[in-house]
């Protein structure tokens, strides 16, 4: 069998590595591999936070909408037995974490902060006294540290438009919590006519 001279040369004169060129190769790789799981980590764990973030708000857009759409909906309360005499909306007990207003159904609802949560309580008719068990409108991932309305124009004497503004602060529960700040100005949809 023939064997180029290059090649014999490079058998007879290296038959291993040594000591020194092993722990080299070892150690270069060593460095190599902690760099690239190290970058795999760091992109993990951006990865759940932007996950995390997304939750976040998914979730804040949906209560803002849900709360938005059925505040503009309200009616003027005609009989007075959801809320006052002739008004649109209002801070039960004058607590302005909640709001009591007639819905679109003619129905008596009712958002509130309970447990760090924002609740929905609906009555089976007009009136607040038959407001039903509350039920979460956000999910247990998150926390609901400040809610506020603040209603304007809600009598019929004030020649005003009906309007409401809320606004909340949810965060969210994981490993990394990340924080949202919602405002929203929401005005009846109706026109505040005087009956």
């Amino acid at each position: 069998m023939y064997i180029p001279s290059f090649l014999y040369f490079l058998v007879i004169m290296k038959k291993g590595f040594t000591l020194i060129e092993l722990l080299v190769t070892i150690t270069i790789f060593s460095i190599v591999i902690t760099g690239i799981l190290g970058l795999f980590a760091s992109v993990f764990k951006e990865q759940q936070r932007n996950l995390n973030l997304q939750y976040l708000l998914q979730n804040t857009s949906y209560i803002s909408e849900y709360l938005s759409r059925v505040l503009r909906m309200a009616r003027k309360d005609l009989a007075g037995d959801c809320i006052s005499l002739k008004t649109n909306y209002e801070n039960p007990d004058g607590d302005s974490s909640k709001i009591r207003f007639l819905n679109y159904q003619g129905k008596c609802q009712e958002f509130l902060l309970e447990n760090n949560q924002i609740k929905v309580k609906k009555s089976k008719d007009q009136s607040s006294a038959n407001l039903g068990e509350s039920y979460s409108l956000t999910p247990s991932g998150l926390v609901v540290e400040r809610l506020k309305f603040e209603i304007s124009g809600e009598s019929q004497e004030d020649n005003l438009q009906p309007k409401v503004t809320f606004n909340f602060k949810i965060k969210s529960q994981k490993a990394q919590p990340q924080t949202l700040n919602c405002q929203t100005t929401i005005s009846q949809r109706g026109l505040d006519v005087k009956y």
